[in-house]
Order: C-alpha cells, then sequence, then structure tokens
C-alpha cells in the first residue's frame, strides 16, 4: 500500500514521509529525532522502515534532525554531487548519496529525478519520484518556478508546492528591507501569487494529470492558511483540490 504524509513544513522544520509496503524514506528532516520519531509514529509510520533521506538544501529547517537521525538509523543521505553536506552538519552522515540534476535513478520500486532549484543555498534540490506507480513532484524553497518544474509537475499525480508569503502582507510587515528582498527574489521563495499562477497553468493543460496538491511551506510571519486560501484563488481557477498545509501541522496524505 502507498502512503504518505507531511510531518510538518513552514519555516520552523519541514520534513514529509512517503512508503509503499515497508520501504519508506523522507524529503529533509528539520525535527529533532525525537520530534520526527514522534510525528511519524503518529502518523502510524514506523522509523525502522526508513531507507533513505534526500536532503533538498542546507538550511537548518530542512537540515537540522538529518546527521543524528543517518547516523541513528544507518540510513544513508542523498545529496547534491557538488554539496559538501560535512561543511554544514556537526557530524558527518552515515552514508552520502551523490546525484546530479536531471538524471535518473532507479532503486528497487523507486525511481527518481533530482532538479536544481533557484534558492540562496548552495547545490539546492528538489526531487520527482516515482513509487508503486504513483508520482510526486515536491517543489518549495524556490523563488521561481521553471520549465522543467512545470513538465515533472505536470506528469504527476501528487504535488506538494510552496505558498511561502503574501506579497502584501510581506511589504507591509516589520521584516527590515534586506530580508524582505531576499524573500522575494528569485532565490528567495514563492508567493501565493506566483504559485496561483504555476497552478492555473498546470490545471489549463490537458495533460495534467495532478489528482492532488498540498500548498506547503507557509511563512509565520507573512501568511495564513486564509491567506494563502484567499490569494490562491484570485489566480487558480482550476479545479484540481488543494490541501493548505499549516506551519508544523502533521497532514496525512489522501488516497489518489
Amino acid at each position: 500500500m502507498f502512503r504518505y504524509a507531511v510531518l510538518g513544513s513552514g519555516s520552523s522544520a519541514n520534513s514529509y514521509i512517503f512508503e509503499l509496503d515497508g520501504f519508506s524514506f523522507l524529503l529533509d528532516n528539520g525535527f529533532s529525532a525525537r520530534e520526527l520519531n514522534r510525528r511519524m509514529k503518529e502518523m502510524s509510520f514506523n522509523p525502522e522502515n526508513l531507507e533513505f533521506i534526500f536532503l533538498s538544501h542546507i538550511h537548518s529547517d530542512h537540515l537540522k534532525g538529518v546527521d543524528t537521525l543517518s547516523r541513528e538509523r544507518q540510513i544513508p543521505v542523498v545529496i547534491h554531487e557538488n554539496l559538501n553536506i560535512s561543511e554544514y552538519t556537526k557530524k558527518d552522515v552515515f552514508h552520502k548519496l551523490a546525484v546530479a540534476p536531471m538524471k535518473n535513478y532507479t532503486y528497487k520500486t523507486l525511481n527518481f529525478t533530482p532538479f536544481s532549484t533557484s534558492h540562496d543555498a548552495p547545490s539546492s534540490l528538489s526531487y520527482f519520484f516515482e513509487l508503486g506507480g504513483k508520482k510526486i513532484t515536491v517543489i518549495t524553497d524556490t523563488g521561481v518556478v521553471d520549465d522543467k518544474m512545470y513538465d515533472l509537475a505536470l506528469q504527476s499525480d501528487i504535488l506538494f508546492l510552496e505558498s511561502n508569503y503574501s506579497e502584501e502582507m510581506l511589504d507591509e510587515g516589520t521584516y527590515p528591507w534586506f530580508l524582505k528582498k531576499r524573500i522575494s527574489s528569485d532565490l528567495g521563495h514563492l508567493s501565493n501569487y506566483q504559485t496561483g499562477d504555476f497552478l492555473d497553468r498546470l490545471s489549463k493543460n490537458t495533460s495534467c494529470r495532478i489528482q492532488q496538491i498540498y500548498l506547503c511551506h507557509l511563512s509565520k510571519n507573512n501568511n495564513s492558511v486564509s491567506v494563502v486560501d484567499f490569494e490562491i484563488q484570485e489566480r487558480y481557477k482550476g479545479d484540481i483540490p488543494y490541501r493548505i498545509c499549516d506551519r508544523g501541522e502533521l497532514v496525512r496524505g489522501l488516497e489518489i
């Protein structure tokens, strides 16, 4: 049986889990090992079944708990071939598996393709996964969406997509100018309007196979669930269902 969940997303900590018949893997882990185990068990996932941790980039809300979990469970960490993860962790991980953007990889029933993101972190990636016939794309922590992301999303049954900030809330908020500029830059994050435009473009393509969308990585200070919903609907006129994941919320994946 194919299962998945958002173990948490947002400004503080991010992690996603996917499982098929007792084989499971994580994308990122910004939680302590104890907190991750608690969240996994609350969603009825067995930590003993983890076989890989896929790392998107080195910001602490994605990396913080990776090294401890990797060593304690003896789990390999999948990283960009140009990333020296040891420079960013307190201790080394159990084992590193280097991958290159837009190359295809296969392990048992898992096929995956890493792709580059536009973010202010060295060698940042995200991933297109195929597991048990289900295709999943995760697009977060990027200031722009490009054609390769669009093409991978079109092929997907499930799309996880960042809706990080409200342009109005960021502009009127208390952040210093340089931080506002960083967030809204091409190396920052996606706004609700950018996300809505991307979803609308996808939904208008007759070859789009997406059945479920999860909007995630909401900013603590510059967004909210209600604002995401309002601003997305201003731009997105399609009928693919979406679920907004609040900061830190455990979200069980829907069957598709």
